[in-house]
């Protein structure tokens, strides 16, 4: 399955440059928490370890290890599931997190650290029907039940 492609993005951004940084960094993101396939790992390990000490950013990740396209082959299954989740709304987050065109962010690790932040809330956050309060069964939407009781 493909979730998303340079392509999709080269005609508003102007140049591959421009387009690669909202993906790149979503991806570079994906690598740093361990969210790509055991295989890309295996394929790219020295691209993933330059990104991790932050010699390459996830722009070249992107373009190098992934030709352009994030597809689920590139993720783990958390990542798989992850992305299958969140990513219609990242663009929106993206946008958001810099308050200006998407295109014209600038591809630094500072601008990363901004966005990642916002993709590490949305990783970790509860799945929220599971711990609402309206009913006494903790996986029915509506639970009374607290976090620490869903597990007794």
């Amino acid at each position: 399955m493909i979730y998303d492609s340079l392509d999709n993005h080269l005609a508003s951004a102007g140049s591959i440059d421009r387009a690669a940084v909202p993906l790149g960094m979503y991806v570079g993101w994906c690598a740093n928490l361990g969210l790509m396939s055991p295989e890309f790992d295996a394929a790219h390990h020295e691209l993933v370890v330059r990104l991790r000490y932050r010699e390459v950013k996830g722009s070249e990740l992107l373009v190098a290890g992934c030709g352009g396209v994030l597809q689920s082959e590139c993720l783990s299954p958390a990542g798989q599931a992850f992305t299958e989740r969140y990513y219609d709304q990242y663009l929106d987050d993206f946008r958001a997190t810099f308050a200006g065109d998407v295109y014209d962010i600038e591809d630094s690790w500072a601008s990363y650290e901004q966005i990642a932040a916002v993709l590490t809330r949305a990783y970790m956050a509860p799945k929220r029907s599971r711990f609402s309060r309206r009913s006494s069964d903790p996986t029915v939407e509506g639970s009374t039940k607290r976090w620490w009781q869903v597990w007794r």
